[in-house]
């Protein structure tokens, strides 16, 4: 797979963010349904759409000849990548927006199953994924227009990459059974949810002050066990994260180890040092 340089990811601009959309600070974790016992074999409808933002002209012919045969492609589709809906999607972001504002996540309960679930199986997806991602970054494909950095190539490479990390990441539950993400969502304020932002490369805030959960720890735990299998994760961003909730949380509240920090998850983004990441949008921003 093809490697860029994403310590720029944390500072580029007009990225779509999260806390943007009103937050209901009255919402509990009763309103928020209990994750299903079963999962269709269809996603939601209306079903939300990656990349329905815009898919830049500026890409070369053979870029978006290839998104637009991927885009199309039943398979990529029924595998409904939920780290490209995180990032990418303005369906996806109207239908949390609605959420948000109603109090009302039964919609988003049933899609955060399907995408942690997927048709035929997490596994097949995974596997499909990660070939689509090899193939993004080939010479005939995208190769080009991500090393010059350009902004969707980019952001299609990071999210495909994340695909199987954000799709195990969905299915992690609280206690009660009930999805740690929409919980994220649902609390009256941003900080659990910056943690959702991490696998785009978007550091935790200083001022941030995720709550010691189960949740946050589940999610960062599997953050740090998948750096090493995961290139497009930016050991740098979660192992900083880590340690600033681990410093509010207790040493031991994330397992951390400093060999992490130099995990080979680094080498994706050391290749173009000079790639520039612009315009790609990230999961949420502060209001």
């Amino acid at each position: 797979m093809a490697r860029v340089n994403v310590d720029t990811l944390s500072t580029v601009t007009g990225r779509m963010d999260p806390t943007r959309h009103k937050i209901r600070a009255d919402t509990n974790e009763t309103s928020i349904p209990l994750a299903p016992a079963f999962i269709p074999s269809y996603p939601p409808s209306p079903t939300p759409t990656p990349l329905d933002l815009s898919i830049s002209y500026a890409l070369s012919d053979s870029c978006l000849m290839y998104l637009g045969t991927l885009l199309s492609s039943a398979e990529f589709l029924t595998c409904l990548p939920f780290s490209l809906l995180l990032t990418s999607s303005s369906s996806y972001s109207s239908m949390l927006s609605d959420a948000m504002s109603t109090g009302n996540y039964t919609y988003l309960n049933a899609l955060v199953g399907y995408t942690h679930s997927p048709q035929p199986s997490g596994e097949q997806c995974d596997a499909y994924m990660a070939g689509v991602a090899s193939a993004l970054t080939g010479k005939g494909n995208c190769l080009s227009d991500i090393r010059m950095g350009k902004a969707v190539a980019l952001e299609i490479l990071v999210g495909i990459g994340n695909y199987a990390l954000l799709r195990k990441a969905g299915g992690l539950l609280d206690s009660s059974g009930r999805f740690c993400y929409l919980d994220a969502v649902a609390d009256g304020r941003p900080d659990d949810l910056y943690l959702w932002n991490l696998p785009a490369g978007i550091a935790l805030p200083s001022t941030s002050r995720p709550t010691c959960s189960a949740c946050s720890a589940q999610l960062l735990n599997l953050y740090t066990s998948s750096l090493s299998s995961t290139p497009t994760l930016n050991s740098t961003i979660v192992n900083s994260a880590v340690q600033s909730v681990n410093s509010a949380c207790g040493s031991t509240f994330v397992s951390y180890s400093a060999t992490s920090a130099a995990s080979p998850s680094r080498r994706m983004w050391n290749l173009w040092p000079g790639a520039v990441l612009c315009g790609i949008w990230s999961i949420w921003t502060l209001l």
